[in-house]
């Protein structure tokens, strides 16, 4: 026996205050009050109210709890406070006690979430949006956000699209990948740059081609004994004047090391045939 949706007005809220000379603050409160339009019009929210509705009816009838209309309204209230408090701070990016925080002190994200009253505001705790976020299954998430996906490509017009969304089409952006370096601190730098052409040097030579030089290790072991008198110098009492002059001294090597790699380089370039290595390998 299916339990049907009983419609429920929203409460009265409080305007929300006119803050100017925040571009950022404005696009903020843009994106909410869009997502809240696609929310309404495209009854995706409604949807998601009645099968959640569903499965806590049938949960209240196997325990046999209360089915009283009180007790649906207010399960439909907070089904719809726990959908739109997990998209908030899934656009946030925030943990729950952060939330719960940003929450309690900002009027578009009270009146997104559905938590504003002209009386009193009452906001989810931590444990209550931690509650929130096993609200439904993953895949039921899923699914509604493929559901609102098709709308728009199917009936742009319901969601006030100028055209339909295109699916064919990805993009991705990757610049949030965070990337595995470290802090490019300036003698760090000149390390990794002699470690880099070294193994490039040695490689060359493992193919037989060599320059006058010494062994690529030997520049290593250098660079490695500047940068552990690098570390120590910090201990010193003139510290600074230590640094720099060490710094001179990579300075220097880089220059070395910068040279023999130019050379075994231009070498590469003369006697390519004579290794093992293809053009292609090198593109």
């Amino acid at each position: 026996m299916s339990c049907p949706f009983i419609p429920f007005a929203l409460p009265l809220q409080p305007a929300l205050p006119t803050i100017e000379g925040n571009v950022d603050y404005r696009l903020w409160r843009d994106q909410l009050q869009r997502i809240d339009a696609l929310l309404r019009h495209s009854d995706v929210e409604t949807q998601f109210l009645q099968s959640s509705l569903q499965d806590w009816h049938r949960q209240a009838q196997a325990s046999g709890s209360s089915l009283s209309t009180k007790a649906q309204l207010r399960f439909q209230e907070r089904t719809q406070r726990a959908l739109r408090c997990n998209i908030a701070r899934s656009l946030l990016n925030e943990d729950f006690r952060g939330f719960a925080v940003r929450l309690a002190d900002s009027p578009v994200l009270q009146s997104f979430c559905r938590v504003s009253r002209l009386d009193r505001i009452k906001v989810p705790s931590k444990s209550e949006l931690e509650r929130f976020s096993k609200w439904v299954p993953a895949a039921r998430v899923r699914e509604v956000v493929a559901q609102l996906t098709r709308q728009g490509q199917d009936q742009p017009q319901k969601l006030n699209l100028e055209q339909p969304l295109d699916l064919e089409t990805s993009f991705v952006d990757t610049t949030c990948l965070e990337a595995n370096i470290h802090y490019p601190v300036d003698w760090v730098l000149l390390r990794d740059a002699t470690r880099t052409l070294m193994k490039a040097v040695r490689l060359i030579r493992g193919e037989g081609l060599k320059h006058r030089m010494e062994e690529p290790e030997v520049f290593l072991r250098q660079m490695n004994r500047l940068c552990i008198a690098m570390t120590h110098a910090r201990a010193k009492a003139d510290s600074q004047r230590q640094r720099k002059k060490t710094l001179r001294k990579m300075d220097r090597l880089v220059g070395v090391v910068r040279g023999h790699a130019q050379r075994y380089r231009d070498l590469l370039d003369q006697q390519w045939d004579q290794t093992e290595w293809t053009r292609g390998q090198a593109d």
